[in-house]
């Protein structure tokens, strides 16, 4: 440590610098008092808004569909936080009055001396829900009780005004979307329907109750035909049997025209039924396109009865919603505590800042002069020379003082100085009269240079001896 190696040596060092110690820590205390003083005083008023959140069931006794609390109070708190909602605000209080600010750096003051704080619902939220809110906080600072509470019971009314007419505005609107989806869902089902109808006058034939009757009338031509075959072909062998004959008879001539003219019965007959027998087997290839069809029309139509029922359904709960808020039974907000004028500032602590000033300011002394003894090292004592330069000194005078008033003779030298100093006093006074009465009072930017100015004197003046 250099100079500083034992305690004597420490408290030696200490009553060497007491000037500088003291005049630093006496500075530094002037200048926390002053800051202390200067510290403006900063109130809080906070307002307490419970959230009663009603459980509305619908006729299948499921809850209905609504939107949590918490993200209705943060819309609510955009809406209120928002520029124009700011301006109105610090324009009705008066805020910010006097002060060399813009409109911008007004609305960030106010911002940040907000605070809103959400209690959440006891109750468990179901699963896929969001969590509930109980109440909520508003808390709003201000330089004067009356202003933090006026500001606090401002935006705490804001919420009861917003949240009441946007309960009713969304109910009703809910209401008016589910009717209007509901009835345009019943157009949309009676079109389909009607394209339904339509395509099946078109294919009667080809739907599934037809196509039973074909595929049994396409049996019926089966066996008809095989029947026709055969007899064809016995006819066609008893013709030819005869042509065979060497001489024909008359009956042989009549047989052959009878069995031409049956050939040709037959033939005609046949070809009508493998007429029919091919148009059933078209239209019975053609039911499977038609069953497609009609199967892509029916899960159209299923999905919009589907939504047709759930649309009347939230409407319903939609009504029951709104009937509930011009009842005022739904969800409601209520004031429980209103913002009342703080007893007490919210900045306190002006004896801690002034302990802790003053602590320091001592501790900033010694620093100093601990720091002038470590630049300007000297002997001074017998062990300090016998340290330092391993020689035993022979003669130590020590310092000779009259007895009888050692006291003030060991304050002598400050005695001397502080007279000194008292001679100028009057001189500085009126030099100091004359500057405030030309240029006013002087600034806390003025104190704290002269005081900085007297440390560095005391300083240099310290450092000398």
């Amino acid at each position: 440590m250099g100079q500083i190696q034992s305690i004597e040596d420490l408290i030696n060092m200490l009553i060497r610098r007491r000037l500088l110690i003291g005049a630093v820590a006496v500075f530094g205390m002037v200048i926390t008092v002053l800051f202390v003083m200067s510290k403006a005083d900063v109130f809080e008023s906070t307002a307490l808004i419970q959230v009663q959140s009603p459980t509305v069931s619908s006729a299948d006794g499921t809850e209905a569909p609504r939107e949590s609390s918490a993200q209705r109070l943060q819309a609510i708190q955009q809406r209120l936080t928002t520029r124009e909602n700011m301006l109105a605000v610090i324009a009705r209080h008066d805020l910010y009055a006097g002060l060399p600010l813009t409109d911008d750096q007004k609305v960030h003051l106010l911002r940040i001396s907000l605070r809103f704080e959400t209690v959440a619902s006891a109750a468990a939220a179901g699963f896929g829900q969001a969590a509930e809110v109980s109440a909520i906080l508003i808390s709003a600072q201000s330089d004067t009780r009356a202003k933090a509470a006026r500001v606090t019971n401002d935006f705490a009314q804001g919420i009861l005004d917003a949240g009441a007419a946007g309960q009713i505005n969304r109910a009703r609107e809910a209401l008016d979307f589910y009717r209007e989806e509901a009835n345009s869902l019943r157009a949309a089902i009676d079109a389909r329907e009607a394209e339904i109808a339509a395509y099946q006058a078109r294919n009667v034939g080809a739907l599934p109750a037809q196509r039973e009757s074909l595929r049994s009338e396409l049996t019926g031509l089966e066996t008809e035909l095989r029947s026709l075959d055969q007899a064809l072909v016995a006819a066609r062998n008893e013709r030819a049997a005869i042509e065979r004959k060497a001489t024909l008879r008359a009956t042989d001539r009549r047989d052959l025209d009878s069995l031409s003219a049956e050939i040709e019965t037959l033939g005609a007959q046949s070809a009508a039924l493998e007429a029919r027998r091919a148009e059933i087997t078209s239209v019975v290839t053609e039911g499977q396109d038609v069953d497609r069809v009609l199967s892509d029309y029916q899960r159209g139509l299923t999905q919009l009865q589907t939504q047709f029922e759930a649309a009347s359904r939230r409407s319903a709960e939609a009504e029951t919603a709104a009937r509930l808020q011009d009842r005022q039974q739904g969800e409601t907000f209520s004031i429980l505590e209103r913002g009342i004028e703080a007893d007490y500032p919210i900045s306190g602590g002006r004896r801690k800042l002034a302990i802790v000033g003053a602590f320091g300011s001592l501790m900033l002394g010694v620093g100093l002069a601990f720091l002038l003894d470590q630049m300007r090292p000297v002997l001074r004592t017998r062990s300090h020379l016998e340290r330092e330069l391993d020689l035993r000194p022979i003669v130590a005078i020590p310092e000779m003082r009259a007895s009888g008033r050692p006291l003030r003779q060991w304050f002598s030298k400050d005695i001397h100085t502080l007279s000194d100093l008292a001679r100028h006093v009057p001189e500085m006074r009126a030099r100091a009269a004359q500057s405030i009465g030309a240029g006013g009072a002087p600034s806390r930017v003025q104190l704290i240079g002269g005081g900085v100015a007297v440390i560095l004197l005391v300083a240099v003046a310290a450092a000398m001896t």
